[in-house]
């Protein structure tokens, strides 16, 4: 962060990226990729193709917000022909990053912050589209859709800061699947129109079963990491402590259902319950690299909650607009002097340019 020691930048400069692997499509894909990769010209750098990867999923919530803040309009079928092709194009600059970095020798490990800081952002991002694409609208529904994609990238981040080793894919599912079936069920969208958010498996939309579906799997899957996946009680407890203030952060996230604003325009607190969640787990990620210990009542999170439940409890449009824009500038803040500020130290300790 933003008192990163000598110490921490040097454990940051030694860190070792390791995964589980590549999951079965990403070894179908892997080809592709390659070619990709050997295109790139060489003033290109490795953090510029990770940082344009974002900025294509940016447009499309752009795109997205332009027309709609509601999650509950049919928009035109080119916007998610448009967002199915961003999320290729994201999903394509995503792999070819580290791979355009080994073809240059550009290798750092400032590419893992920025490819996993860059990955937080996804997560919310892909939220927006899929509850657009499904007419979500202001329901509950695209608060689960927001947590059932963000929990599990948290679980894996942390996972990673006791075993050293992040999580891409289980059982040979990872990422990619998903992204392809985003882009699938966008290009339905498309074509079918409201005949595909209506599909219904005896009477209950099938949006919904396969949303809840996920859900239960996600919270599965956590605790598995979280229990099963210990070596004692005090280790799943150890385990547990970082986590529980991010089940108070998801339970405050339920909490902005009974805000006016979310009811008025849900885009808008997807947005700022997402990037809340993305400063969050760039913290956790550069503790990992830093080999620091993770902070357990994480002042960003406390800030996030009591803005929250101000808004709850007083109950009053006139009150949550400023909160909200409140909320947004201590985000910007903390970005810079946890975020930014710690890229531009090491930056500047492994000599590199962005």
């Amino acid at each position: 962060m933003a008192d990163l020691t000598d110490k921490d930048l040097e454990n940051m400069k030694n860190h070792k990226y390791q995964t589980t692997g590549y999951s079965s499509l990403d070894n179908k894909m892997n080809p592709f990729w390659i070619k990709c990769a050997s295109l790139l010209p060489y003033k290109f750098t490795p953090n510029m193709v990770t940082v344009t990867g974002l900025f294509c999923q940016f447009l499309s919530i752009i795109l997205i917000g332009f027309y709609d803040l509601t999650f509950s309009e049919r928009l035109p079928k080119a916007v998610y022909i448009f967002c199915a092709i961003m999320i290729f194009m994201a999903q394509t600059l995503d792999a070819i990053d580290g791979k355009h970095a080994r073809n240059t020798k550009r290798t750092s490990s400032l590419g893992q912050l920025m490819d996993h800081g860059c990955d937080s952002m996804d997560n919310f991002l892909f939220c927006i589209v899929l509850a657009q694409a499904y007419l979500f609208g202001n329901t509950i529904h695209t608060l689960w859709l927001q947590v059932l994609i963000q929990l599990p990238f948290y679980t894996y981040t942390l996972e990673e800061h006791f075993s050293g080793i992040i999580r891409t894919q289980i059982n040979n599912i990872g990422v990619t699947e998903f992204q392809f079936l985003t882009m699938f069920l966008l290009i339905l969208s498309a074509i079918l129109g409201e005949n595909f958010v209506n599909i219904g498996i005896f009477g209950i939309k099938l949006s919904y079963i396969c949303l809840y579906v996920v859900v239960v799997f996600s919270l599965i899957n956590t605790l598995y990491l979280i229990v099963l996946d210990s070596k004692s009680v005090k280790d799943a407890f150890n385990k547990f402590k970082p986590l529980a203030t991010i089940i108070a952060f998801v339970a405050t996230e339920f909490m902005t259902y009974k805000i006016n604003l979310y009811k008025a325009k849900p885009y808008l607190i997807i947005l700022l319950n997402g990037f809340y969640f993305s400063l969050v787990t760039c913290k956790l990620i550069i503790n990992n690299m830093a080999k620091r210990e993770i902070e357990i009542l994480d002042k960003d999170i406390i800030v996030y909650i009591i803005g929250i439940i101000i808004c709850v409890k007083i109950g009053y449009g006139i009150v949550e607009l400023p909160v909200f824009i409140g909320l947004m500038i201590w985000l910007i803040y903390r970005y810079y002097t946890q975020i930014i500020y710690s890229i531009f130290r090491m930056l500047d300790y492994l000599k590199i340019s962005f």
